[in-house]
C-alpha cells in the first residue's frame, strides 16, 4: 500500500497529482485562457507549500523509512518537474488538440514509480529522465535518460519504444529493464516477460535489431559499439526497483556511483587500485550507505569516512 503523507490544508500528494493529472487531459480540448493559467499556477503554488510544510520529503537519509516513503515523495517532485516543463495543448486550425510535451525528472536518492496515460507502470532509478508526448499517436514513444523498468500496458495495434541514446527497445506489453544512463560504460536491457526488439545505433545512422526473450539481456558498450546477448538471472538486474541491490562482479568505482543515485551522497574513491576491485554482494531493502559500506570494506584493504562533502574511500 502506497504511504499518502496528509497535511493540514493543502491535501495529500496523490490527491494533488490526481488534480495535475486531471488538468493535464483537461487542455487536450481547451483553448488557453486566463483561467487555465491560473488553475495551473494554484496547483503549483499548493505543490510548493506541500513541500515546505514536510521538509521530511527532502531531509530524510538512507534508512528503510526512506526508501518507503520514496514513492510518495518522488510522485510530488516528479508532478513538480512535469508542471516546470508543461507545455498546454491548444486546438489547431482544424479543431485537433496539440500534443503536450512532459518531462518526469527523478532527483537522487529516490526511486520513483508512475503510470502512464496508457497505463504502463514506470518505475524510474534515481537521477532519471524520462520525456514523452501526450496523448500517444500511432506508436507511444518515450525517451529514456537514466534508470527505468518498465511494466507496458499490452496493444497490440500501438506498440511501445522506449529511446535511449545508443539502443530502442519496441515492444507490445512486457516487462523489462533499462539502464541507460548517458554517463555509464554500457547499456543494458533485461528482458523479464514478453518479448523486445531492441534496435542499436550506430555511426552511419543504421539500426541493427536485436530481438530478446524472457531471461535475455543485452549489454550495449556504448563506447565501441561492441554488444553481446546473454541469458541471465532477471532478478538480480530488476530487483533495484524494490530496494535490493545485487552486486555481480562490479568494481568499487562502479559500485560507489550505483550508491551516489541510491542514497543521494557524494563518494571519493582516491585511489585506482582499491576501486578496481570487484565485489558479489546482496543488501536488502532499507540497509543505509554505512551499513552496505561495513560490509563491503570488511577485510578489505580501504576504509570509508564522512566528510562534509560526502563519504571518502582510501587505503587502510
Amino acid at each position: 500500500m502506497r504511504k499518502t503523507v496528509p497535511t493540514k490544508e493543502t491535501g495529500s500528494i496523490e490527491e494533488i497529482c490526481t488534480k495535475v493529472l486531471h488538468l493535464m487531459h483537461a487542455t487536450k480540448h481547451l483553448d488557453r485562457s486566463e483561467s487555465m493559467d491560473k488553475n495551473k499556477e494554484d496547483i503549483y503554488d499548493r505543490i510548493n507549500s506541500k513541500i515546505d510544510a514536510d521538509e521530511t520529503v527532502i531531509r530524510m537519509r538512507g534508512n528503510r523509512k526512506r526508501l518507503r516513503f520514496g514513492y510518495s515523495a518522488a510522485a510530488c517532485i516528479a508532478v513538480l518537474c512535469m508542471i516546470a516543463t508543461y507545455q498546454v495543448g491548444l486546438r489547431s486550425q482544424g479543431g485537433e488538440p496539440q500534443q503536450t510535451e512532459v518531462e518526469l525528472r527523478v532527483p537522487y536518492g529516490i526511486l520513483s514509480e508512475m503510470t502512464l496515460p496508457d497505463g504502463t507502470r514506470v518505475v524510474l532509478n534515481g537521477g532519471s529522465r524520462l520525456t514523452y508526448s501526450t496523448p500517444f499517436g500511432a506508436e507511444r514513444q518515450v525517451y529514456l535518460s537514466g534508470g527505468g523498468f518498465f511494466d507496458v500496458a499490452k496493444d497490440e495495434k500501438h506498440p511501445f519504444t522506449v529511446h535511449s541514446k545508443n539502443v530502442s527497445a519496441r515492444v507490445l506489453g512486457t516487462r523489462f529493464a533499462f539502464n541507460a544512463y548517458e554517463s555509464d560504460l554500457y547499456t543494458v536491457l533485461t528482458l523479464e516477460e514478453g518479448c523486445v526488439e531492441a534496435l542499436l545505433s550506430n555511426e552511419d545512422m543504421k539500426k541493427e535489431s536485436i530481438l530478446l526473450t524472457p531471461a535475455q539481456q543485452l549489454v550495449l558498450d556504448n563506447h565501441t559499439g561492441e554488444f553481446q546477448r546473454k541469458n541471465v538471472n532477471t532478478a538480480e538486474y530488476t530487483s533495484w526497483k524494490d530496494g535490493i541491490l545485487h552486486f555481480r562482479g562490479e568494481t568499487l568505482h562502479e559500485i560507489a556511483v550505483i550508491l551516489e543515485r541510491r542514497f543521494d551522497v557524494k563518494i571519493h574513491v582516491l585511489t585506482k587500485e582499491i576501486g578496481n576491485d570487484g565485489y558479489v554482494a546482496q543488501f536488502k531493502y532499507g540497509e543505509n550507505v554505512e551499513q552496505i559500506l561495513d560490509k563491503l570494506s570488511y577485510k578489505r584493504s580501504w576504509k570509508y569516512a564522512k566528510r562534509e562533502d560526502g563519504i571518502e574511500i582510501s587505503e587502510r
